[in-house]
């Protein structure tokens, strides 16, 4: 096939955002292009976007938190710091700060952020790193067992945005590292933990909650799917991150017109931390959601894919196919009764292929 250059190829790896700190604002946001958002409305989320430390209510008795309150403050400190570090030296030059910040999919989603930061305007850059200061610890897993988790609030250096970072350790001979980083949605809150002292239980049997993390990972990830669904009654409450990657498929689908199909899946990629907030007040779950974007080209024309794409697949024409995966950190709120809501979320491509 020949190369044929036209407006629609430029779209064609814009599907994903190039940061893991999405920003997502109702009235301009898409799951295409990261969203900076304006001063008034930064405002506005750091007012509204609250997350309350823990106070005290009634576990078990005898029950005890991971980690003491000034260990977890220690942790959380420490892991904004390595953070911070490693978002300061991007590409192959901070791939072991990165291994010492992050872990599994948020260490994925990272090393494609380092090469992809020739792409990112100066106000993404400014807020590729948490801020260190005043970070708050919400919550850490009960019990001295492991895996532990750590659950906390802090905000984006640039723009002052709050997002939920989640810690975690799978043994005592290895440090915590961040496994995700969600931006708080606008008008988003997190409720009451119980008290660090004596931690927060996990989820286990989902017993006295409106339903079970799995399967609300499951359907919302179904939900979320290009070609839309047929419309059906799901768990959980639609959102302004739903809203803008389902708009963001659709907008890119008209814009690559007939001669590209484009299909896109989420699935889900696992569950982070699943912790029981205080009595009555439900459980949070921070999960993973891994999305492909699938496009086909059905004429005899090439596409020219986005600098972004090039970057992560080495491909500058794409003749037939192209796939673009991307991670979706997901924060839900899960109630004793009703619907669950997301309260925090980001995405990250993180790789590309293309024949």
């Amino acid at each position: 096939m020949t190369l044929h250059h036209r407006s629609r190829a430029a779209n064609l790896a814009a599907l994903a955002v190039t940061g893991i700190a999405l920003s997502v604002a109702v009235s301009a946001c898409s799951s295409s292009t990261p969203s900076t958002a304006s001063a008034t409305s930064k405002a506005t989320a750091r007012a509204t976007a609250t997350a309350k430390p823990s106070e005290s209510t009634k576990p078990a008795n005898g029950a005890v938190g991971a980690e003491t309150p000034e260990q977890a403050n220690a942790e959380v400190a420490k892991a904004i710091t390595a953070q911070i570090a490693a978002a300061a030296v991007p590409g192959t030059k901070g791939k072991a700060l990165r291994e010492a910040a992050y872990v599994d999919q948020a260490l994925a989603a990272a090393t494609a952020q380092g090469k992809l930061v020739s792409t990112l305007t100066a106000a993404q850059k400014a807020d590729l790193a948490l801020s260190p200061t005043d970070p708050v610890v919400l919550a850490v897993s009960r019990s001295a067992a492991y895996p532990r988790v750590i659950l906390a609030k802090a905000t984006f250096a640039g723009s002052g945005s709050p997002a939920l970072v989640t810690l975690v350790t799978p043994g005592a001979d290895t440090a915590y590292r961040i496994a995700s980083i969600a931006r708080m949605l606008p008008s988003a809150t997190v409720g009451k933990f119980d008290a660090v002292t004596v931690g927060s239980a996990p989820i286990g049997d989902a017993s006295g909650l409106a339903v079970a993390p799995d399967a609300l990972l499951a359907a919302y990830s179904a939900a979320l799917a290009y070609p839309a669904p047929a419309a059906a009654e799901g768990p959980f409450t639609e959102d302004a991150f739903f809203a803008a990657v389902r708009k963001g498929a659709a907008d890119q689908a008209a814009s690559l017109g007939s001669a590209v199909t484009l299909k896109q899946t989420h699935a889900p990629a696992g569950v982070v931390a699943a912790l029981r907030a205080a009595t009555g007040q439900g459980a949070y779950v921070v999960a993973v959601i891994e999305r492909k974007d699938s496009l086909t080209e059905k004429t005899a024309n090439a596409l020219t894919p986005s600098k972004a794409f090039t970057i992560l697949s080495g491909k500058s024409v794409i003749n037939k196919s192209a796939v673009l995966s991307t991670y979706e950190f997901v924060v839900f709120h899960i109630p004793a009764s009703g619907k669950a809501t997301v309260v925090a979320a980001a995405e990250q491509l993180y790789a590309a292929s293309g024949t």
